[in-house]
């Protein structure tokens, strides 16, 4: 059939018809949008809700924009997340994430994707700024396990002169737990999510553990050991608990198994990883939950869990590359060496 032909047949369909026609392949375009993740809630341009979206070309590296038909202003469906301004395809975005779940190195990344390594670090600290993000909204409930985990202060990355190196596994300077020692404050659902991040250095004090109190539903019944730190917490949420000494008083229902299993895990990672730079800690505390969180889901299963996770993230918060490097995410100061030379 020609073109001719085509538009003659057209003449003689009826406008509802049309209409319908019309309905079907706009349905067809919001459901293909939605489904790779370009449905906005708002235009990241001009603030308006649902706005209508129509193509608008390609950027120099092959990325497609959308122009928003009540402003006229154009933008890349990834604009504000972690992909945004970046020159990777999404398919290397995509292995970058499964390869980073899988605890895969900086270097096989980099080789896998024929990128630099500064880039393959970029990459990955993107995208674990966009999980921290996310993870800021956690609530864990009904059943839960809290716990410290302690991780060696780490300045990997930054030669500092007047503190002397050290070898991997060398035994912190000072026994037990000390100001050399960062505090993972961990909370762990039971057959649910997980909350992991640092606030302190040492041992946590009472006020520094009310930071889980935005995490932990009202009422969730709480396993914890004898640590003192949390009563004050415990009684804020209203909550029943249990506080389980050690092992010995472990039984099928009173135990800390899911919370020691978590930290079992961040120590396996941590070392796989040959231990982070200590600035650095609270964007691989989200990347630590939320493989535990992932658990032996299939790599393109998880991909998606991430993708649909961190949709929205970031639309009003941008990551410089200067960013990424300076920022220091672990605020109580003992974590910074002191710049200057011992007397």
């Amino acid at each position: 059939m020609t073109a001719d032909m085509l538009v003659e047949r057209m003449r003689t369909i009826p406008d509802f018809i049309i209409g319908k026609i019309i309905d079907i392949l706009d349905a067809y375009e919001k459901e293909s949008i939605a489904a790779e993740g370009l449905s906005f809630a708002h235009c990241p341009k001009c603030g308006i809700v649902h706005p209508k979206v129509i193509k608008g070309g390609k950027t120099s590296t092959g990325k497609q924009m959308y122009r928003c038909t009540e402003c006229q202003r154009r933008f890349t469906a990834d604009y504000g997340t972690y992909s945004f301004y970046s020159h990777q395809s999404r398919e290397a975005w995509n292995d970058m994430i499964k390869m980073t779940l899988a605890g895969k190195t900086l270097e096989s990344i980099s080789q896998r994707l024929d990128i630099n390594i500064a880039t393959a670090f970029r990459m990955r600290h993107k995208l674990m700024c966009s999980l921290e993000e996310e993870a800021a909204t956690t609530v864990i409930a009904d059943q839960v396990e809290l716990d410290e985990k302690y991780l060696r202060k780490s300045h990997k990355g930054t030669q500092l002169k007047h503190v002397p190196g050290k070898k991997r596994g060398v035994r912190a300077s000072k026994r037990g737990i000390s100001n050399d020692q960062i505090c993972l404050l961990t909370g762990v659902q039971r057959g649910g999510g997980s909350y992991l991040r640092s606030f302190n250095m040492g041992k946590p004090s009472a006020d520094e553990v009310m930071n889980l109190l935005p995490h932990i539903e009202k009422k969730a019944y709480i396993w914890t050991d004898s640590s003192a730190s949390y009563n004050r917490l415990i009684e804020e949420l209203g909550s029943d608990s249990k506080a389980v000494c050690s092992k010995k008083d472990y039984d099928r229902v009173n135990h800390l198994n899911n919370v020691n299993s978590f930290h079992s895990l961040v120590g396996k990672w941590y070392r796989d990883m040959g231990g982070v730079a200590s600035k650095y800690i609270n964007r691989y505390a989200a990347l630590f939950s939320l493989r535990y969180q992932i658990g032996k889901m299939d790599s393109s299963e998880a991909l998606l869990l991430v993708q649909s996770r961190l949709r929205g993230v970031g639309t009003n918060t941008f990551v410089t590359i200067e960013g990424l490097k300076q920022q220091n995410l672990f605020s109580p100061p003992e974590l910074a060496w002191d710049e200057r030379k011992p007397a």
